[in-house]
C-alpha cells in the first residue's frame, strides 16, 4: 500500500511527487495522458517567485520580461521592474523538469475511489490502488472536487494563440474594453522565439481573438479557469491547485500559489501519517494554513473581479488615470505575495 497517491501529472502533482520522495513518503503519480506536458493548456508566464521554489534552469525559459503596459479603452499605464519580473516558460519543458526521477503510472486515469476507516483506494482504467492518502492534483476540471460537489463562484474560458513570429520584447501588453469582452481581458506576451496572444472571459472564443489580434495562422490552446475558492479537505483527501481552485483571480494564473500550497499539503500529509490521523478535523489544518499563506490576495482578487464586473469603461479609464499617479505600484508582486 501506498502512503500517497497523487491524481494529476501537471506541475502541481508533480511538486507533491518530489516532496513526497523527499519525505521519504511512498507515493505514485496517476497521470491519464502518456507523455508529460502534454496537451498543453496554459500560457506559462510565472513570477520570479517560481525561484523560491526551485532552482530555475534556462532550458525551460523561453524569455523573461519586466513589466506589463495596461490599456483601457483610452487610457494606458506602464509599469517596469529594474530587474526581471517574470519567465514565459515553456510549459512542456518544465513540467517534464519536474517529472525527472518521479514514479509516475501513465495512461492511469482516476475514475473513481472510496474512503474507508483504514485506507483510500483508487479506482482507474487499470485496476484499483490503495493508498493512506489521495491528494487531487487534477486540475480545473478536477474529478475529485466534482466528486464532492464543490463548485468555483465563476468559470471562465481562457483561451491561446501562439503565433510563429519572433518577439523579444521585455513587457507583457494587457487590454481591458468592456465593449468587446464584458468579464475578461485580452493579453499579449512575447515568447522570445515566438508571440503569444490570449484572451479570458465566460464568452472567449478563437474568433474574436483574431479580431482583435488579426492573427491567422497560429497555434490553438484552451482551457478552464476556475475562480473562487472552494474546500479543500476532507478524511484521507485533500485538494491542491487548479482542483481547488487556488488560483489569482485577477489573472487566472496559479503556477505558484500551486506550489505554496503542495507544500503545505506534504507536510500536513506526513503530519497525518505520523500521528495515524486522517480525519477530516485533523486534515482540516491543511486549509488553515494555505489561507493564512494566500487567503488575503485572493480575497483581494474576488474583490477586483467584484468591482471589474460592475465598471464601465469610463470607470476604469479613471482607474488608469489613478494608477499613472501611484508610481509604487511599480513594486508590485504580480503574485503579491
Amino acid at each position: 500500500m501506498y502512503d500517497v497517491i497523487i491524481a494529476g501529472g501537471g506541475p502541481v502533482g508533480l511538486y507533491s511527487a518530489r516532496l513526497c520522495k523527499d519525505a521519504g513518503l511512498k507515493y505514485i503519480v496517476l497521470e491519464e495522458h502518456d507523455e508529460i506536458g502534454k496537451p498543453n493548456h496554459c500560457s506559462g508566464l510565472v513570477s520570479t517567485n517560481l525561484g523560491k521554489f526551485m532552482k530555475i534552469d534556462k532550458n525551460f525559459i523561453e524569455h523573461e520580461v519586466k513589466g506589463c503596459i495596461l490599456h483601457s479603452k483610452s487610457k494606458h499605464v506602464k509599469f517596469t521592474k529594474t530587474k526581471t519580473a517574470a519567465y514565459v516558460l515553456s510549459r512542456e519543458k518544465f513540467d517534464k523538469h519536474l517529472s525527472k526521477g518521479v514514479n509516475i503510472n501513465f495512461s492511469e486515469k482516476l475514475l473513481g475511489f472510496t474512503v474507508d476507516p483504514e485506507k483510500v483506494t483508487a479506482e482507474t482504467d487499470n485496476g484499483k490502488i490503495e493508498a493512506r492518502m489521495l491528494l487531487a492534483c487534477d486540475g480545473s476540471n478536477s474529478f475529485v472536487r466534482k466528486a464532492f460537489g464543490q463548485k468555483p463562484k465563476e468559470v471562465l474560458t481562457g483561451i491561446i494563440a501562439i503565433e510563429n513570429t519572433k518577439d523579444t520584447n521585455d513587457h507583457v501588453e494587457l487590454w481591458f474594453d468592456k465593449d468587446k469582452l464584458s468579464d475578461g481581458f485580452f493579453w499579449k506576451i512575447p515568447r522570445g522565439q515566438s508571440t503569444e496572444y490570449g484572451m479570458i472571459g465566460s464568452r472567449a472564443d478563437f474568433t474574436k481573438l483574431e479580431e482583435f489580434f488579426g492573427v491567422k495562422d497560429y497555434e490553438k490552446r484552451a482551457g478552464a479557469i476556475n475562480i473562487g475558492p472552494v474546500k479543500s479537505y476532507w478524511e484521507r483527501v485533500l485538494l491542491i491547485g487548479d482542483a481547488a481552485c487556488q488560483i489569482k483571480p485577477w489573472s487566472g494564473g496559479g503556477v505558484v500559489y500551486g506550489l505554496k500550497c503542495a507544500e503545505i499539503a506534504i507536510k500536513t500529509t506526513k503530519q497525518a501519517i505520523e500521528e495515524n490521523d486522517f480525519s477530516e478535523r485533523f486534515l482540516s489544518s491543511y486549509e488553515k494554513e494555505w489561507k493564512k499563506a494566500i487567503g488575503k490576495q485572493i480575497r483581494l482578487g474576488m474583490l477586483y473581479r467584484k468591482l471589474y464586473r460592475k465598471s464601465g469603461n469610463r470607470r476604469i479609464d479613471f482607474i488608469f488615470s489613478l494608477m499613472k499617479r501611484m508610481p509604487l505600484l511599480n513594486r508590485l508582486d504580480m503574485d503579491l505575495l
